[in-house]
């Protein structure tokens, strides 16, 4: 197990080196070669998956990329992974996009929920928040470019099962940094447990744009063990916390994070 838990590790600083993500996983990779198949570098499968992407792998002939029919064993050398469901995509590790002040107002004007994450560490779980945060129709998720903050990676991917590509990704210097951009144009709501607000009885403002749906939202969630850090609390509007029976003591962020997208989910069209 810890020569196994080694070459993965090895072939993840490999990737990386070669400035290189593997997503791996069925629906991470189907969503990939419908949404940016021209985003692919080199595609990898076991035989029993090669005809459902048949597809993309014309498209890959085009631009005389590589692909080929793989073991089992050499997936999992890929992807750093045993989970890998027979496809590996190769996709280059490439800098996030930071929102300019022209996005901001047009997520603004547009009625856009957005999510915010301030340091979370973990890549599992910042593949779970992008998956519900989707499936609930936030527009975008901004990352974090402090220390230990998660980054899109293989696991962020399979965990999120195609959602990393139904929902915009950005990144900004830090959480507070994005949200005192927004000031003025867009209200923030931080999930905090000691938050004076109680979700259920929290009310966001109610005026939406001419021709929105609804209010535009920022909605910040913290680390998994020590929340929003002081200044992003700071630069939030509302903190807003979630009250349970009071037999567990929390919830896991990514948890929460289905909890709030559910209650400020737009409404849908």
């Amino acid at each position: 197990m810890l020569r196994a838990a080694r070459a993965d590790y090895a072939q993840r600083v490999k990737n990386q080196q070669r400035g290189e993500i593997a997503v791996c996983g069925l629906e991470s990779v189907r969503a990939l070669a419908q949404a940016r198949p021209d985003a692919v570098l080199r595609f990898f499968s076991v035989q029993e998956r090669a005809r459902e992407f048949g597809p993309l792998c014309k498209i890959l002939a085009k631009g005389r990329k590589t692909y080929r029919v793989v073991e089992p064993a050499e997936l999992e050398k890929l992807s750093g992974t045993v989970h890998h469901q027979g496809v590996v995509a190769m996709v280059t590790d490439a800098p996030l996009k930071r929102p300019d002040e022209a996005l901001l107002r047009g997520w603004a004007a547009s009625g856009a929920r957005i999510v915010v994450l301030d340091r979370v560490g973990d890549d599992h779980n910042l593949g779970s928040i992008a998956r519900s945060a989707a499936f609930f129709g936030f527009r975008a998720l901004i990352l974090s470019d402090r220390d230990h903050a998660a980054r899109l990676s293989t696991s962020a991917y399979r965990v999120a099962r195609g959602a990393l590509e139904r929902i915009a990704v950005y990144a900004d210097e830090s959480a507070a940094a994005f949200l005192m951009r927004c000031k003025g144009i867009m209200p923030s709501v931080g999930a905090d447990h000691r938050g004076k607000n109680e979700l259920r009885s929290f009310g966001l403002p109610s005026a939406a744009p001419p021709g929105a749906a609804c209010a535009p939202l920022a909605l910040v969630l913290g680390n998994e063990e020590t929340g929003l850090e002081p200044d992003t609390r700071a630069a939030c509007d509302a903190l807003v916390r979630v009250e349970g029976s009071g037999s567990v003591e929390s919830l896991n962020v990514s948890q929460a994070a289905a909890v709030f997208f559910y209650r400020f989910a737009p409404p849908r069209r």
